[in-house]
């Protein structure tokens, strides 16, 4: 029998789903918020993510077979394992709505500034002030996937200007120029809103550093939906500290959850949130499809017909 391990905070809620659709799979399940602990080293599936693991955990799950993201990235567990070996899948495609969401509540909180407004209600003071607004700036969006297309569509709809940042620079629908990465100062140069939105690998570690911040406006906001290793954090700070840019918002972090020691938290004018970006109403609905598509392929000996395989 083929047993499947499920880890995350709603673990419980697949692992329903999942023994009801195919009763002949044993699963077990871990509902976490933090680290996962519950060893999986029998387990020949697993499903989760990648962050939520330690290494010890993988490295003793030596009968896996089929590993299947719960994210648009693959960290935690590319990093961990033998692809050519493990089949790996993700949830590539799915998060487009959420993630444009949560970009857009970023950008119209600094704009509009929301946290001076709620501590102006918190002090029960009247002060009204000019706010900035979003027609006529400029989003760079670093990281051109699918979850960049939603968000572009909908910075343009806003009279937002869109610039891309790319590994492979392409013509992209609603971004008015897209930068190749070795020229990814030129273009936070522009930028009003720097997002970043790229997936954590060997390339892209640390990538947005002292020179990419150094490189953009004083007026300037960036904004990390995509993983926390992609950007130096210590250059980070500096970069706060010094004033070289206007603010920042932060879903994502190298150490997760983010400790109470974390220099972040004291950073001023810097929105911190705990990895919500993607994480939404519906979010398991939106999931089963391909869960349930990719199980069928790996029951029928079929995984070249999964969906969001990833082979390199």
């Amino acid at each position: 029998m083929n047993r499947v391990h499920i880890v995350a905070f709603n673990a419980s809620d697949y692992g329903e789903l999942i023994r009801a659709e195919f009763p002949e799979l044993e699963v077990t399940v871990e509902d976490v918020t933090g680290k996962a602990t519950a060893s999986f080293a029998d387990a020949n599936v697993l499903i989760g993510f990648g962050p939520a693991l330690t290494d010890e955990l993988v490295a003793e799950a030596t009968g896996l077979k089929w590993i299947q993201a719960l994210g648009t990235g693959v960290d935690g567990f590319d990093d961990r394992v033998d692809v050519g070996k493990v089949i790996l899948s993700s949830m590539r495609g799915i998060h487009g709505p959420q993630m444009a969401e949560m970009a857009f509540l970023m950008m119209l909180s600094f704009v509009r500034r929301l946290p001076f407004m709620l501590e102006n209600q918190t002090r029960r003071r009247w002060q009204r002030f000019t706010a900035a607004k979003l027609e006529g700036k400029t989003a760079v969006i670093i990281g051109i996937g699918l979850i960049a297309d939603a968000l572009a569509a909908r910075c343009r709809a806003f009279g937002l200007r869109v610039l891309g940042v790319s590994g492979t620079p392409r013509e992209v629908a609603n971004l008015d120029k897209v930068y190749a990465r070795a020229d990814m100062e030129a273009a936070v140069a522009e930028g009003d809103f720097v997002i970043l939105l790229a997936p954590l690998t060997d390339e892209s570690r640390s990538m947005i550093n002292r020179p990419v911040f150094r490189a953009m406006k004083p007026s300037a906001y960036f904004i990390n939906l995509a993983r926390g290793g992609v950007v130096d954090e210590q250059d980070f700070v500096e970069a706060m500290r010094g004033g070289q840019i206007a603010g920042a918002a932060l879903d994502v972090f190298v150490d997760e959850p983010l400790p109470e020691t974390s220099p972040l938290w004291d950073l001023p004018n810097v929105i911190i949130t705990p990895h919500m970006g993607g994480r939404t109403e519906g979010y398991v609905d939106q999931a089963m499809p391909i869960i349930r598509h990719n199980f069928r392929c790996y029951l029928d000996g079929a995984p070249e017909n999964m969906k969001n395989r990833v082979t390199s």
